[in-house]
């Protein structure tokens, strides 16, 4: 069965929770915690169509396999606009054939963040467990890789 990219909602948020905790858990932010009351906020402010909090879902066989949030903030140095993604989670077991609605959600996001006159859309890996081609997927549709950002937990 083919995967289903649509907008979240509220009624989301359960399975959105689960998909987001297991990132967490199984990622670099391990060691952060996790919050039910900002997942929830987050999926509530993302589904949403007036806020600056973007969220896709994505389906297969009516079930929420992975979702995507982004969000529009300013720069510290000025009143213009950068939107940026917080994640894109999808379940470990599901990440055969992800590539289509994965740039789905990417053109989405982009789209979205055009229509809200932003500066620039960036897109980060700093989880380290992104799928290998997810650099590559990101890069051949049209961002350009920049900057170099460098961890050390405390």
């Amino acid at each position: 069965m083919a995967f289903v990219v649509r907008p979240s909602s509220i009624e989301d948020y359960e399975s959105i929770n689960a998909l987001g905790r297991w990132f967490q858990e199984n990622s670099l932010y391990k060691n952060c915690g996790w919050s039910d009351q900002k997942s929830y906020a987050l999926v509530q402010a993302g589904s949403d169509p007036a806020s600056n909090t973007f969220m896709r879902v994505v389906e297969k066989e009516c079930q929420i396999v992975g979702f995507f949030l982004g969000y529009i903030g300013e720069y510290f140095f000025s009143e213009k606009k950068i939107a940026q993604d917080l994640v894109m989670v999808f379940s470990p077991d599901q990440r055969d054939g992800i590539g289509k609605p994965t740039v789905q959600m990417l053109r989405e996001f982009v789209n979205w963040s055009i229509s809200r006159e932003v500066s620039e859309v960036c897109i980060g890996i700093t989880s380290g467990i992104a799928g290998a081609g997810y650099e590559k997927l990101v890069l051949k549709n049209g961002f350009k890789k920049v900057g170099i950002i460098m961890k050390k937990e405390v």
